[in-house]
Order: C-alpha cells, then structure tokens, then sequence
C-alpha cells in the first residue's frame, strides 16, 4: 500500500506580515514626500520663472511662503505613499493626526511666526550698537551685534511656534479623533529638525550668497523628515 504525503505550506506568521507591511510603508513614506517636495520645489520654481525668466533652480532662493508649499507637499506625500501601504487599518488614524502635528505644529506656525517677526525687525528697524574701532577684535564683535537681533527673533519664532503650534493641535486633534493624546516636543526633537535648522541658517545668511545657495538646495529635502514620520506613523 502507498501512502502519499502532502506537505503544505505553512502559514505566514502575524510578526512576518507585520515586518513586510512596516518596511513597504517606510519606502512608500519616504518615496512619497520626495514625489510631494518635487512637485512643490517645481511649483515655486514656475512661479518665481514667471517673474524672473532669467532665474534657474541654482540660485533660487526659498520665501517662508515657499517653505510652507514644500512642507505641505512632504506632509501631503508622505501621508499618501504610507497611508495607501500601510495594510493595517488601525494606524490611518495615527497618520492623519500626525500629518496635522507636522505641518502645522512643526511647520506653518513657527513659520509664520518667524515671518512675522522678521517683519516687525525691519519695520522697526532695531539694531545694536556698534564699537567705533577699526580693530579685529571690534570688527568680529559688530559682525556678531549686527546679526544677533535676526538670530534671536529666528531661534525664538522657531521655538515658541513648535511648542504653541503643538499644543494647538493636541487639543483640536483631541475633539476631532475623540481621544487624549499628547503629542510633546522634546529636546531632541530640535536636534534632529534638520529642516528648521536649515531654514534658520538660509533666513539669517540669504545676503550671503555663497552660503545661501548651499542652505536653498539642502532646505528642500530636509523638508522629507516630516513626510516619512507622516507616512510611517503607527497606532
């Protein structure tokens, strides 16, 4: 008599599927913020070409108008590659309110607030004194005076407009998802806000034009930080 054995397949595990749904939304997160940055990078750069025929992607230069455009379309791409990736339902609603945590807590209101600030700086005119001396030491001194004003209002914007902005958001996000959660700026969260960081040094050096360059084609895709952890949130 013969018997035949039938081997079948074994079962995917839960953890497998799970490690397979997380690595394929992590590379439609990032895939789709740099789609989202392209088209924003590309939307400025038509319109500032209409203004400006003889300008090139090579020394444009990003308005706080323009870095909302490119962050919205980080958020807006991230939250799209991961949403659609992500098989496991239960993180669209994690993804959604942390879409609104990253543009308007970490991008539109700090944003706005620097804008305005900078705005009141030059109307106002403020500016500290400066040593009457031709000496080296003197001459870093002014440099460093002249500068500091920008730095402050810069730094500041930044800082308050995180935290204000959060804060915000934490509560409307609150009635809108009908859960408590708090979403905290941390320390560390500054050190790795690569694109704030890289929005302050192209606000404070736009005069010079060497640097300026340098922190216009960084700034971009800096802005894909905020997309990926979009796209990539979990329950």
């Amino acid at each position: 008599m013969t018997f035949t054995v039938k081997v079948l397949p074994q079962p995917q595990t839960k953890s497998y599927n799970n490690k397979n749904n997380k690595k394929r939304t992590q590379i439609a997160s990032v895939a789709g913020s740099l789609v989202g940055i392209a088209g924003a990078v590309a939307g400025v750069y038509a319109m500032a070409k209409k203004s400006n025929p003889s300008i090139t992607l090579k020394n444009l230069n990003y308005s706080e108008k323009d870095v909302l455009l490119i962050g919205a379309g980080s958020v807006l791409g991230g939250l799209t590659g991961g949403y659609l990736a992500d098989k496991n339902k239960k993180n669209k609603k994690a993804k959604l309110r942390e879409a609104s945590q990253q543009f308007f807590g970490n991008i539109a209101c700090p944003v706005g607030l620097l804008a305005v600030g900078n705005k009141l700086l030059d109307k106002t005119k403020f500016k500290l004194p400066k040593i009457n001396s031709s000496s080296k030491p003197a001459q870093i001194v002014n440099a460093v005076t002249s500068v500091l004003p920008k730095v402050v209002v810069t730094v500041a914007s930044l800082v308050v407009g995180m935290e204000l902005g959060n804060k915000i958001m934490n509560n409307v996000n609150n009635k809108i998802f009908k859960e408590e959660v708090k979403h905290d700026v941390k320390a560390e969260d500054y050190l790795v806000h690569a694109d704030d960081i890289c929005l302050t040094a192209n606000m404070l050096l736009k005069d010079a034009r060497s640097i300026s360059a340098l922190t216009s084609k960084v700034l971009p895709l800096t802005f894909v930080l905020a997309g990926s952890k979009t796209g990539m949130q979990e329950e």
